[in-house]
């Protein structure tokens, strides 16, 4: 019995939410040969590029802009809009091409502004500075929380892996509590299918004054301290790996108890091929 349309298409949806970064456009190019109906897959498989997008913090460069704005659901300003808060516009995203039109002026909550575009400018230099394809965009999704979104990209298809690094941080700009989800994804494919998949979620405290400048850059340092620690966590995890975890993994001798000795392996050879002539 084969399976209807409608269960192919959930099936490809699934397919497509675990794509790999850099990779969504082949996932769908393959379930749209196994679906076999473009008309059915496109309608069907919407909510899921919509999905995708939104959590791998997909980015997008605005028409006439010179920088990139994640799309994310913090940003969401209706049901196929997206705000930049730092234009201070709307756009329309189209989720199957992943452009942007239809730009319309957007004006976010008057109260917080202040603090969001001093957090944005704290938390951009330290993009720009330790994040080489890294892109942020600062979201005030009520009067009392900020998120920040940001994501960097590698992608190197042609040595057959790519890589992200993702992560959101939701302020509280009442209590100061500082939230945020930091998410690591490489894939390696070259004659295989490794997957590095890597959450870390960190709470911390920002003290909340009138100085929003002194709040900014509060707010990026406390990222920046654990971006350090997380990176560093995953080097020596490893270290660990290599030192002590692959070694488990076999012998530290052979069975004869005894060490080879690799620069007498020909003559090992040799003797084993005379002596059956």
């Amino acid at each position: 019995m084969s399976a209807s349309i409608e269960d192919k298409v959930k099936i490809a949806s699934k397919f497509v939410l675990a794509s790999p970064p850099g990779e969504v456009n082949d996932v769908f190019n393959d379930v749209r040969t196994l679906v076999d109906n473009d008309e059915a897959l496109q309608d069907g498989i919407l909510q899921a590029l919509e999905q995708y997008n939104t959590e791998q913090l997909i980015t997008v460069t605005l028409p006439g802009s010179d920088y990139e704005v994640i799309v994310s659901n913090h940003g969401k300003a209706d049901e196929d809009r997206y705000i930049d808060p730092r234009s201070k516009q709307s756009f329309k995203f189209d989720h199957m091409r992943l452009t942007a039109s239809d730009l319309q002026p957007h004006e976010g909550h008057a109260s917080v502004e202040p603090l969001r575009e001093a957090v944005e400018k704290e938390v951009l230099k330290y993009v720009e500075d330790h994040y080489p394809n890294g892109v942020c965009t600062v979201h005030a999704p009520s009067e009392s929380l900020l998120a920040i979104s940001i994501v960097d990209n590698k992608y190197n298809p042609g040595n057959f892996w790519n890589g992200r690094w993702l992560a959101t941080w939701i302020l509280d700009t009442q209590s100061g509590e500082l939230k945020g989800t930091t998410k690591i994804n490489v894939h390696y494919y070259e004659e295989g299918n490794v997957q590095l998949n890597a959450d870390k979620d960190h709470e911390a405290k920002v003290a909340i004054s009138e100085d929003v400048e002194k709040v900014g850059a509060a707010v990026a340092k406390e990222i920046a301290t654990f971006d350090k620690r997380h990176h560093s966590s995953i080097n020596n995890s490893y270290g660990e790996l290599a030192e002590n975890t692959f070694k488990g993994l076999r012998r530290a001798l052979p069975l004869t108890r005894n060490k080879l000795d690799w620069n007498k392996i020909l003559n090992y050879k040799i003797g084993n091929e005379l002596s059956q002539k």
